[in-house]
C-alpha cells in the first residue's frame, strides 16, 4: 500500500468496496462533514469518471462520523459502507486525504481494512522561500497548500524579507513584485479551509540587504559597504546596527504591517545569520561588551514588541548556539527553530537548545536551493535524522525547509519529493528510500513509471553548482571551483546520461493529467539546465586554473545554447511566479553568455 504518511496501523481483509454508480456520499445536517462529502464527490468524479450522488441514506455509503478514538482518525472499508471516523473535523479531513490516496491506488476497488492512524508530530511544516528570487502567484501557493494538504502537512511559512508591500518601503521592494495584504489574506483562508496554519516569518535582524542597500535605510546597516547588487553580497551584508532606535523601529513597522494579516497564534521572528555583526559600525562596542550582549539586546528588544500580538513566537537557533552563554537571559517560551540540511549534525546541538529550555522545531531541508535540481538522497537522509533527533529530544514540530539562495534557480515541482519526505517521517513514517519514492511514484505522479528513480539520478548528475558559479562571474573567485575534482571524460559521460533520462522523462509524460506533466516538463527544462552547466565548467575550469580541454567545446554556441534554453526556463518561471526577480536571472545568464562569447 502507498498511502503517504504510511498509516500507523492497517488491517487488510478479504474483499473490497466497488465505487460504481450506486454509491453515494451520506450527507448529514452538518456543514462541515457536508463539505468533505462535496470534496471527496468531485474527487472521485476527477479521478474516476463517475459523478456519484449525495443522499442522507444509500446501501453502498460512504459516511463521514464523529466518534471518540484516540486516533486522530480511523478508516474502515467494509463490502457495502466505508466509514471514516475521526474525533473532530480535522481528523476527518486526514481520513478523507488517506480515502483519496486509496482511490488513486486502487481505483473503484478499495479492499477492505481498518486503518487507525496518528501523526508522530502535531506540527508538521514546510517552509518555502518567496524572496530571494521568485515570488509565486496567489494560485501557485494554493496549488502548494494542496498538494500539503493531500500529505497530512499541517503548518506552511514563506520566507519574506523585502517582498511584502511594507509601507514606507517603495524603495526597497520596486525590485521584485511583492506579495499584497489581500494575497496574504486570501491564502490565510485557503489554508484554513485545509487545516494548514500559515504562519507569519518575518526577517527582523539579518537578511535585510535589499533594505539597507538602499538610500532609504542604507543609515541603519552595520555594514558601511554598499554595493550594486550581487547574489553574493546579498549572502553575507544584511545586518541592522543595534545601537540605533531607529533600527527597532524600522522593525515595529515591518511587524506592523505584516503580522495582523495572519489567523495564525504563532510568530516567526527568524533572526538568523547575523554574520556581520559587530564587524562595522559598532566594531567597537563589540569589542567592549561582546557580540553576544549585542545579539542578545536587540533580540529582546524584537520579542518585546512581538509580544503585543500575542502570539507564539519562533527564532532561528543558530545564533544562540554561537552565544550560547546569553540563552539564559531569553524567554524560555520562545520557540527555538533548529536547522541543519546535511546528512551529518552533532547531536549536542539538539541536546544544548533542549538544555536551554527552549521548545524546538527539527528544520531539515529539501536540499534544491543553488542547483537545477534538488539532491533527494540528501534530503531524505538530512530529514529522517532531524526526524529522529526530533524523537529522541522531545522535539514540538517539524519545519521542512526550501530556501531560494542566489536566485531561486530549482523550480518548486523540484522539491515536492522531499516536501513529501518531510510529510512522511513528520507523522512516523520509516520507509526506506526505494520504498518511500515508488510511493512518491504512485501518489504523486500516479504513474508506474520510476520518474523518481529518474529524478534521483540526475540529482547525481550535478558537477558544478550556483554556489560555485556566483563566486566566479560575480567575484573571480575560484575557491569553489578548485574543490571540483572530476575529468573531462566524465562531465561528457554525465551529460550523455542526461540526455537518456531527458528521453525517458519524456516517454513517461504520456498517460499523465495535465498537471503532472507540468512537473515532468520542468524536470527537463531543469536537465537541460544541468547539461549546460556541466560544459560550461569546463570552459570555467580552464580559465580559472589552465586546463586545457582534450576535446573542442565551442563557447559561442554554447552561450547560444544557454540563451535558448533561458527561453523554457521564463516560460515556466512566469506559469508560477510572478516576474519578480526574473531580470536579475536575466542579468546573470546575460553575464554568462557575454564571458563565453569573449573567451570564444
Amino acid at each position: 500500500m502507498n498511502i503517504i504518511p504510511k498509516p500507523k496501523q492497517v488491517e487488510i481483509y478479504e474483499g473490497q468496496f466497488v465505487i460504481d454508480i450506486q454509491t453515494a456520499l451520506i450527507v448529514s445536517n452538518q456543514r462541515q462533514t457536508n463539505k468533505f462529502a462535496i470534496e471527496l464527490k468531485d474527487f472521485i468524479k476527477e479521478k474516476l469518471g463517475l459523478d456519484i450522488n449525495l443522499s442522507l441514506s444509500a446501501k453502498r455509503r460512504i459516511i463521514f462520523e464523529h466518534m471518540a478514538t484516540e486516533n486522530a482518525y480511523e478508516l474502515k472499508v467494509e463490502c457495502d459502507v466505508i466509514r471514516i471516523q475521526a474525533p473532530d473535523d480535522q481528523g476527518l479531513y486526514y481520513g478523507m486525504q488517506s480515502l483519496k490516496q486509496l482511490i488513486v491506488q486502487f481505483k473503484r476497488y478499495i479492499p477492505q481494512m481498518h486503518i487507525q492512524d496518528k501523526p508522530l508530530f502535531n506540527h508538521r511544516g514546510f517552509y518555502h522561500d518567496v524572496t530571494r528570487g521568485k515570488v509565486p502567484t496567489l494560485k501557485m501557493m494554493q496549488s502548494l497548500v494542496d498538494t500539503m494538504a493531500f500529505f497530512k502537512l499541517n503548518q506552511l511559512q514563506l520566507y519574506v524579507e523585502h517582498t511584502f508591500l511594507f509601507s514606507g518601503q517603495s524603495e526597497v521592494w520596486t525590485v521584485t513584485d511583492p506579495l499584497t495584504a489581500e494575497e496574504i489574506i486570501q491564502l490565510d483562508m485557503y489554508c484554513r479551509e485545509r487545516y494548514i496554519e500559515l504562519v507569519p516569518s518575518i526577517t527582523t535582524f539579518g537578511h535585510l540587504y535589499e533594505a539597507l542597500q538602499t538610500d532609504s535605510f542604507k543609515h541603519l546597516s552595520e555594514s558601511e559597504k554598499i554595493d550594486e547588487f550581487s547574489f553574493y553580497d546579498r549572502m553575507l551584508h544584511h545586518t541592522l546596527n543595534t545601537t540605533l532606535d531607529e533600527s527597532i523601529a524600522f522593525v515595529k513597522q515591518m511587524m506592523d504591517d505584516f503580522v495582523p494579516l495572519f489567523s495564525s497564534n504563532k510568530l516567526n521572528i527568524c533572526a538568523d545569520e547575523t554574520f556581520d555583526l559587530g564587524e562595522g559600525r559598532t566594531k567597537a562596542l563589540a569589542q567592549k561588551v561582546g557580540k553576544s550582549r549585542l545579539y542578545v539586546d536587540f533580540l529582546n528588544q524584537i520579542i518585546e514588541h512581538a509580544r503585543t500580538y500575542d502570539k507564539e513566537i519562533m527564532f532561528w537557533g543558530d545564533m544562540i548556539l554561537e552565544h550560547s552563554k546569553c540563552a539564559k537571559e531569553l524567554p524560555k517560551d520562545l520557540v527555538c527553530l533548529n536547522w541543519w540540511y546535511e546528512p551529518e549534525y552533532p547531536e549536542a546541538k539538539v541536546k544544548a537548545i533542549a538544555e536551554y529550555g527552549f521548545p524546538q522545531y527539527m528544520c531539515p531541508g529539501v536540499n534544491g536551493w543553488n542547483r537545477f535540481m534538488n539532491n533527494h538522497q540528501m534530503a531524505y537522509d538530512n530529514i529522517k535524522m532531524m526526524t529522529d533527533y526530533g524523537k529522541k529530544y522531545d522535539a514540538i514540530g517539524i519545519l521542512n525547509t526550501d530556501w531560494g539562495d542566489f536566485g531561486h534557480w530549482n523550480f518548486i515541482y523540484n522539491s515536492f519529493p522531499g516536501l513529501i519526505y518531510g510529510a512522511a517521517f513528520s507523522w512516523g513514517d520509516s520507509r526506506t528510500i526505494e520504498q518511500m519514492n515508488q510511493a512518491v511514484n504512485a501518489m504523486l505522479y500516479e504513474t508506474n513509471n520510476d520518474i523518481m528513480g529518474l529524478l534521483m539520478q540526475l540529482s547525481d548528475k550535478h558537477i558544478m553548482d550556483f554556489t560555485s558559479f556566483v563566486r566566479w562571474f560575480e567575484k573571480d573567485n575560484d575557491e569553489y571551483i578548485k574543490r571540483i575534482n572530476v575529468s573531462e571524460e566524465h562531465v561528457y559521460t554525465c551529460n550523455k546520461d542526461i540526455e537518456h533520462i531527458i528521453h525517458t522523462l519524456q516517454d513517461s509524460m504520456q498517460g499523465l493529467d495535465t498537471q503532472k506533466r507540468k512537473h515532468v516538463n520542468a524536470f527537463i527544462v531543469s536537465a537541460q539546465g544541468i547539461q549546460w552547466m556541466n560544459m560550461l565548467y569546463l570552459l570555467v575550469r580552464k580559465d580559472a586554473q589552465g586546463i586545457e580541454l582534450e576535446q573542442d567545446l565551442d563557447a559561442w554556441q554554447l552561450a547560444e545554447r544557454i540563451e535558448y534554453w533561458f527561453l523554457d526556463f521564463k516560460q515556466i518561471w512566469l506559469m508560477d511566479n510572478k516576474p519578480s526577480e526574473l531580470s536579475r536571472s536575466t542579468e546573470f545568464i546575460r553575464k554568462i553568455t557575454t564571458w563565453l562569447r569573449n573567451n570564444a
